[in-house]
């Protein structure tokens, strides 16, 4: 392995993990900070490629018979972690990986040589800003097998330490796309007769129950206070929403997410 044994946190190849309290490595950066054993070892899993690791010199003993040979290792005193990253860790290791391209989402290209197949789905997060309930919803979308995953305007950034982290690293498995017009991808959706679904308590829409697919689908989620925006839920061909008792007049985006894509799924 190539295990770098680090004397000094103000060693330049630590930056990526300075001040990580105050800190997040931005879409610019071309990096992301993966944190705890669980969520670095799902990202060596994955097909996206790790820079370096960084790891408690007290956990290096244990991490030997995994951490991959053609990765630096910065091994770094437990004592000198919190000043490095800002604060208190005891997780034991980090990653710092590079972030893949978020391509514009373009389903007829995707779609260009074979047609959508009738049981396919995917998500659209319109202003979701909060990093658990985006983490939520990924792991969600890699449990349900849902693969293609596109982030709207005003989205958190899918990449942010508390996403993967809530996630489980699932994040890692999805196909993320970007759109910088939710519109504008609901008409490229529809040129390819995928069903548009979005979330909301619209006068309009239909109860989750009374739905049943016919072909490939599109769910739309929005913000957490908001929901979608006005000309999104018209842009959709239905409304999707969940009844509710007691009087409760909401549901958190993420957990309406796991039991609107569970049902949606359930049918295909």
């Amino acid at each position: 392995m190539k295990i770098e044994f680090i004397e000094s946190i103000q060693d330049p190849r630590l930056d990526p993990y300075r001040n990580l309290r105050t800190t997040n490595l931005t879409r610019t950066s071309g990096r992301f900070i993966a944190e705890s054993r669980p969520l670095v070892q799902r990202l060596l899993a994955s097909r996206l490629q790790v820079e370096s690791i960084l790891v408690d010199q007290d956990d290096l003993q244990e991490a030997t018979g995994w951490l991959p040979e053609e990765t630096s290792i910065l091994v770094v005193p437990h004592s000198q972690i919190p000043q490095l990253i800002g604060f208190n860790f005891h997780r034991g290791f980090m990653a710092c990986g590079i972030r893949p391209p978020m391509p514009l989402w373009d389903p007829e290209s995707q779609w260009k040589e074979n047609p959508c197949p009738a049981g396919w789905t995917a998500v659209m997060l319109v202003g979701v800003q909060d990093p658990e309930n985006m983490g939520s919803i990924f792991r969600s979308c890699a449990a349900l097998g849902i693969q293609d995953v596109v982030l709207g305007p005003n989205c958190v950034d899918p990449f942010a330490r508390r996403v993967l982290r809530v996630s489980m690293g699932n994040a890692f498995k999805l196909s993320l796309h970007r759109s910088d017009s939710a519109i504008d991808s609901l008409e490229a959706t529809h040129r390819l007769g995928i069903e548009s679904l979005a979330a909301c308590l619209s006068p309009t829409s239909i109860e989750l129950r009374a739905y049943r697919r016919s072909g490939p689908a599109m769910v739309l989620f929005g913000n957490e206070a908001h929901g979608l925006p006005q000309e999104c839920i018209e842009a959709c061909v239905r409304g999707l929403r969940i009844d509710m008792a007691l009087g409760t007049d909401s549901l958190n985006v993420s957990v309406a997410a796991g039991i609107l894509l569970h049902h949606v799924c359930r049918i295909a």
